[in-house]
């Protein structure tokens, strides 16, 4: 159970979806590919003196890694956030060699000094799935979860909500127009649209002045879907199957969710 100063909700933590079930299908290798990589020269005034380009093997992070976006009541959105992204764990350094050089005037340069150019790259190093810090067929849905509310002298109540749970893809590769940056691609399952929904728990242990029922305001997503990877939050829901609660129990989600205000 999570402690939060007096005037906070404080959420009571049970297992979050089983760990075989946000592992499963990750997927995230270093693979080779095929850029071309173009650099220009220039003279002492400015002068664009050649450009050389070459098609050259590199190395790519790419592969499905997990995420989800579940909802929360102790930080500021409403939301808690678990992103992975498929990326590198460092850059490695090495040297490679443009072959097709031209002047100014587009003419190939051959049998010349500058008819080739050696430059130095970075490449991504052993991918794997990592913490987002900043697309193939995603798969990100809106899955049932039970979101345990509970506050200090209040009976702990068990609302019916909505997580996103799912894979999406994201590369990390070098970039053909400019060797020095790396072309990134970072995918979430995260949340678009959210819904409210306003709770009362049943405070018998309430101090003396305190109303005996106490309304909560929470959030769960509206619709799931993929998206540019956001800030990880650490995240406390459990599933509805997994909390004993059938689909068709005592529990009706859209009894206690509404659209956020704004929302349409």
């Amino acid at each position: 159970m999570l402690v939060a100063p007096k005037s906070l909700l404080v959420l009571m933590v049970y297992i979050t979806i089983s760990d075989a079930e946000i592992s499963e299908d990750e997927n995230c290798e270093t693979l080779q590919t095929e850029v071309r990589i173009t650099k220009d020269e220039y003279d002492e005034i400015g002068r664009l003196r050649r450009t050389c380009s070459s098609e050259v093997s590199v190395t790519k992070c790419e592969g499905f890694c997990n995420s989800q976006v579940q909802p929360s009541v102790v930080t500021t959105t409403g939301f808690s956030k678990e992103c992975y992204c498929c990326r590198e764990s460092y850059l490695k350094e090495r040297f490679v060699v443009l072959n097709q050089c031209y002047d100014a005037d587009g003419i190939r340069l051959i049998n010349t000094e500058d008819e080739t150019m050696e430059i130095k790259i970075r490449e991504p190093a052993d991918c794997k799935c990592l913490k987002c810090a900043i697309v193939g067929v995603d798969e990100c849905q809106t899955k049932r979860v039970i979101h345990f509310l509970q506050y200090p002298g209040c009976i702990p109540k068990p609302i019916p909500s909505y997580a996103c749970i799912g894979r999406c893809s994201s590369y990390l590769q070098v970039s053909g127009s400019k060797m020095w940056q790396m072309e990134r691609s970072c995918m979430c399952c995260q949340e678009s649209g959210e819904r409210e929904a306003s709770v009362s728990l049943y405070c018998p242990r309430a101090k003396p002045g305190e109303k005996k029922f106490r309304k909560m305001i929470t959030k769960a997503p509206l619709e799931c879907m993929c998206r540019p990877c956001t800030s990880v939050e650490e995240y406390a829901i459990v599933p509805q199957e997994i909390a004993g609660f059938a689909d068709e129990g005592p529990f009706t989600t859209s009894a206690h969710f509404r659209r956020a205000s704004g929302m349409r």
